[in-house]
């Protein structure tokens, strides 16, 4: 059992490509079969959330089974990553509209910044924990993300509109809270860093 937290955790990595080649299907065949590209937008939905509920679920059992690593924080910290990066990327490609993929752009680019601020902390010597804000980002990104999918499986399968611009929004909302959190996490970590002695000149 012990080993149950780092497999759900590279699941979840694995998830990231399958998720965003199942969005990438979906696009290819939204003008020839709108409704095969809603059920397949419906599916990597399903497989979206349920790869984002191993992020809680991972992290309880290493610490129900006393199996924190270090090892299992960083992969869970890149599976997160991966999850988020390649679905984000496919939805810019596939279906975002422009002002979602600014916001998508942003919370990428914050996090290659922030993952590279921990390498140069942990060369000298320290560390960069995650942050309350950061854990409210990555909650408000995954929800952004599931609130998209649903609205683009929803319009595509007429379901009442009222629901689709429920779905929108939300997602519109979510989204941009994440850009928002992700530009605060990241001055609030660039100055936790400068404030370590290990990293003083």
């Amino acid at each position: 059992m012990k080993r149950l937290p780092t497999l759900l955790t590279l699941i979840r990595m694995l998830l990231g490509p399958a998720v965003a080649a199942l969005i990438l299907w979906a696009a290819s065949v939204l003008y020839s079969d709108p409704l095969l590209s809603g059920f397949v937008y419906a599916l990597s939905l399903i497989i979206f959330a349920l790869a984002a509920s191993t992020d809680w679920l991972d992290g309880w059992l290493a610490r129900k089974f006393n199996a924190v690593t270090p090892l299992g924080a960083a992969l869970d910290h890149i599976s997160d990553k991966v999850l988020v990066a390649c679905v984000l990327i496919a939805l810019a490609y596939a279906a975002l509209p422009l002002h979602l993929v600014v916001a998508a752009v942003i919370i990428l680019g914050r996090d290659v910044a922030i993952a590279g601020l921990r390498e140069g902390v942990s060369a000298q010597g320290g560390s960069l924990p995650v942050s309350e804000l950061g854990k409210w980002k990555a909650a408000a990104e995954m929800a952004g993300i599931c609130a998209f999918l649903a609205f683009q499986a929803a319009a595509l399968l007429d379901a009442p509109i009222n629901v689709v611009l429920g779905l929108d929004w939300a997602a519109r909302i979510l989204i941009w809270a994440a850009a928002a959190l992700a530009v605060v996490s990241a001055v609030r970590y660039a100055g936790g860093a400068l404030r370590k002695p290990a990293l003083s000149p």
